[in-house]
């Protein structure tokens, strides 16, 4: 009994000692797990400290640098300005050297002029026509307008920018077509080649020229403005001629007419004179010899054959 009791005691002390180790272990699990997600969820935090950090520096730095559009190059803009003005004076003469030391001293120039006098021989009206630079065309109109009484103004502007980036565009192309050209020119080994290249070449050459002096015009003609200047007498408006009408007009017409179509023949006739006079030579001889020129008659053979 003894024994049986002792063995008992023993397996109830194993038990209570192997279930305190379980819940000693359970225990050691449980903390553990509850530290790991802490642990983790400190991580956690700093791993997206780390990344706000970098967000917050790339947001300050790189990423605004990229997302910034980039700035258009500036196009300057070509514009053509014209204008008219008409200004009454006392002294037409003198305000019109007034005008032109006026347009000298902005650095332009008289295109034209064209003046017209009274009986006695004085200036009453002046028509002027003047290219000033474009940056000087609103002081020019301001000076001119100080000569006398402005009666009419009238300004015009065209912007021809498209126009002129185009010319430049094109005339870049057909100068690296020229080259490519010449290269091919270089490399040609026979005649035909040679020619067909020139003639490809030459034609290329004709329409750079061509864009060159289209470009040199708009160059010229945003340069400079063009201002018109009507100088008239105090109290008398500029002369306006009436275009003709009824038989005279028509007279006047007709013979113009005549005159260009007479022009016209006489041109034709001076350029096929040479000609006449060539075929003249060369064809009045053969007319007059012409029976010389007939072939003789066959001389009629005798029986052995000879004649």
């Amino acid at each position: 009994m003894r024994r049986i009791r002792g063995a008992v005691v023993g397996m109830a002390a194993l038990g209570i000692v192997l279930l305190a180790g379980c819940g000693g272990s359970s225990n050691d699990s449980s903390a553990e797990g509850m530290s790991a997600p802490a642990q983790r969820q400190d991580g956690g935090s700093g791993a997206g400290d780390s990344a706000k950090e970098a967000e917050g520096t790339s947001g300050s730095g790189a990423p605004k640098a990229a997302g910034k559009p980039q700035e258009q190059p500036s196009v300057t803009r070509a514009i053509i300005k014209t204008g008219s003005l008409t200004v009454e004076a006392d002294d037409v003469n003198g305000q019109r050297q007034k005008a032109i030391t006026v347009v000298t001293s902005l650095r332009g120039q008289v295109a034209s002029e064209d003046t017209g006098n009274n009986a006695d021989g004085k200036i009453t009206q002046a028509n002027l026509v003047l290219k000033v630079p474009t940056a000087s065309y609103e002081t020019a109109i301001q000076r001119l307008s100080e000569l006398g009484k402005r009666t009419q103004i009238h300004q015009e502007s065209a912007d021809v920018t498209e126009q002129v980036v185009d010319v430049e565009s094109r005339i870049n192309s057909q100068r690296a077509s020229l080259e490519r050209m010449r290269t091919l020119l270089a490399k040609a080994n026979t005649i035909g080649e040679i020619v067909s290249v020139e003639t490809e070449l030459t034609r290329r050459e004709a329409d750079l020229e061509s864009l060159l002096a289209k470009q040199k015009n708009l160059s010229l003609q945003t340069e400079l403005a063009t201002l018109t200047l009507t100088l008239t007498e105090t109290g008398k408006p500029p002369v306006a001629e009436d275009p003709d009408r009824g038989f005279l007009a028509g007279l006047k017409g007709g013979w113009s007419a005549f005159v260009a179509t007479f022009s016209a023949l006489a041109t034709a006739l001076g350029a096929v004179l040479p000609f006449l006079v060539l075929i003249a030579l060369i064809g009045l001889p053969l007319w007059r010899n012409r029976h010389r020129l007939r072939r003789q008659p066959a001389l009629p053979q005798t029986p052995d054959g000879g004649q």
